[in-house]
């Protein structure tokens, strides 16, 4: 263990070569082509994609990252031989060499299995542009899944983006990454689901934020995965937003989706918050309509 992390201290980029893309050197574990993105071209890259697809980009980035470490870890614990843990810590300190940020006081408790990992320097966080680190929250969920498990969440609960000194990130499973709301509060808004779900005799009901990660995600069906549910959910609000835009058409209210088995509806709350449910054949599309906007003006009072 200590052996292959002591490998990461010494790790410089005078170390490496570089020809049309290869990189040799020290890396070992990455050894394979490369495609260097400077900071214009990232943010670039980042805005482009955030005015077709509005907050769903956020949704697009997280997972582009998560797969990627999902593929990463395994692969690098193959080739280095090692546990778990080291392999998380081995991967983070490579991440850092490669630019992504400065991977501080990783601290991964076994106990409560959980991870916590401060980012300085994050290349996705600034005062300006880019709102928060996206793609490497995605990453570090990847490369968490090798450790802690595929049943776990994350959380950003620090970003120098908002004003906080460094970045921070919070992963395991739900019962130990803080709510993004306290308790009364996430009290008052599980009744307001609730209240929802009994009105239109919903089969399915989302909180979430607008980039699609869960808040409240109750009694979901066997086999449907909250956070996929939720970046769904982003995808069609930020796909109707953009659309209206275009024809102007005025703001979005919600969109209404009609299939065979039922209807579809979804809202944007707060400027950060969406909601969303699943009705039968049943309810007809006007009723869950207006039941989604009380729902939706009492979650807006609620956070105001």
């Amino acid at each position: 263990m200590s052996d292959l992390l002591e490998r990461t201290k010494s790790h410089s980029f005078k170390e490496f070569t570089i020809f049309k893309g290869i990189i040799e050197g020290a890396l070992q574990a990455f050894k394979q082509r490369f495609c260097i993105m400077d900071e214009i071209h990232w943010k670039s890259f980042y805005s482009s994609m955030y005015d077709l697809l509005g907050d769903s980009t956020n949704t697009i980035l997280k997972k582009i990252g998560e797969d990627f470490g999902r593929k990463l870890f395994p692969a690098v614990q193959d080739k280095s031989e090692t546990d778990p843990q080291t392999t998380f810590l081995f991967i983070i300190r490579n991440l850092e060499k490669l630019g992504w940020g400065a991977f501080w006081n990783a601290k991964i408790d076994e106990v409560s299995n959980k991870i916590v990992v401060e980012v300085h320097n994050s290349v996705e966080a600034y005062n300006e542009g880019i709102p928060s680190c996206y793609h490497v929250n995605g990453i570090l969920k990847g490369i968490a899944k090798g450790v802690l498990g595929e049943d776990i969440i994350i959380r950003e609960t620090k970003c120098t983006a908002k004003g906080d000194s460094n970045c921070e990130f919070v992963i395991g499973s739900k019962e130990v990454v803080p709510k993004p709301y306290n308790a009364e509060t996430m009290g008052k808004l599980a009744d307001i689901v609730q209240e929802l779900k009994k009105t239109i005799k919903s089969s399915v009901e989302l909180f979430a934020t607008t980039d699609g990660v869960p808040i409240l995600a109750p009694d979901l069906p066997e086999g449907l995965d909250p956070t996929l549910w939720g970046a769904i959910v982003s995808f069609l609000l930020a796909g109707g937003k953009s659309s209206s835009e275009a024809v102007n058409n005025g703001s979005l209210k919600e969109i209404i989706i009609n299939s065979e088995q039922g209807t579809i509806v979804a809202t944007q709350c707060t400027k950060d918050t969406l909601i969303a449910a699943v009705v039968g054949p049943a309810t007809s599309a006007g009723l869950a309509g207006l039941a989604m906007k009380k729902a939706r003006d009492k979650i807006i009072e609620l956070l105001k």
